[in-house]
């Protein structure tokens, strides 16, 4: 009995040292600490490459309106953002230890320039500390690869951007929702705690409309008409979202992300 207890023990053991592997592999830092609605970021970058990571919501959503903030703008090539749609790679790719790619949309800004941003797809990532998660453009089939909804340009958002805070801080608000597989709003807003509280979880939009910096739709040019609007629309898939961090070499940065409210939830069902 004794023998059997202490088996049972070393499994569990083992069992705790596994999920807690799983869990550093998207950040092995531990830059990004945090659950529910509230993230934070402080990491300083003494590496020569930038420094990665994402934190995942333990539940899965079709959509939310969330506040980036960074405590400082001297943050050089480093981006905070949001990740949606975050799922097992539907390739069935695996990495060299058997665990499964990833697929998932990006949204990150960053202060350089002024203000800058992108909008990408990614398929098939093995390595989230590769540059770019090591995804090519032109990647082939089962290979890691970037569609760029929107292409970063440094200085995009220069005209646009809030003005800093008093105490140095500059916020956004970051949102997406989904209305059916493959098909997203997205949008990145300079907002009031008034305008925030403007968006429904209900609806998954803002009751009323609100002055975008930059806002897109992802998928719209699949659907060839009604019929198939509706079809793609019966059921929105929920999936996870993460909050992403890439820190450039040298540099620190410290920021949070507050979750205003997300569209949906569902119990992960991986």
């Amino acid at each position: 009995m004794k023998m059997v207890k202490k088996v049972l023990m070393g499994m569990a053991v083992l069992a705790i040292a596994v999920a807690l592997t799983g869990c550093l592999k998207d950040d092995k830092e531990g830059a990004i600490k945090g659950s529910g609605n509230n993230y934070t970021v402080e990491y300083t970058n003494e590496g020569s490459e930038a420094y990665r990571a994402y934190k995942a919501t333990g539940m899965a959503h079709a959509g939310a309106l969330v506040k980036v903030k960074f405590d400082s703008i001297n943050t050089g090539s480093s981006k905070m953002g949001v990740i949606f749609d975050l799922h097992d790679s539907k390739s069935g790719v695996k990495d060299a230890k058997g665990a499964a790619a990833k697929d998932f949309y990006a949204i990150a800004i960053g202060n350089e320039g002024g203000g800058s941003y992108y909008v990408s797809k990614f398929t098939d990532i093995v390595d989230i500390q590769a540059k770019n998660f090591g995804a090519t453009t032109t990647a082939k089939d089962k290979e890691p690869k970037e569609v760029e909804e929107v292409k970063l340009v440094t200085g995009n958002l220069k005209a646009k951007m809030p003005e800093v805070a008093a105490d140095g801080s500059l916020s956004l608000y970051i949102f997406y929702h989904c209305y059916g597989e493959g098909l997203y709003k997205w949008g990145i807003y300079n907002l009031t705690d008034e305008q925030a509280n403007e968006y429904s979880n209900l609806t998954g939009e803002f009751k009323t409309a609100q002055t975008a910096l930059v806002e897109g739709v992802i998928g719209a040019e699949s659907l060839s008409s009604p019929e198939a609007l509706a079809a793609v629309t019966a059921n929105p898939p929920q999936n996870k979202v993460a909050f992403y961090a890439q820190v450039a070499s040298k540099t620190t940065l410290k920021g949070s992300w507050n979750v205003k409210n997300f569209y949906k939830e569902a119990e992960d069902a991986e």
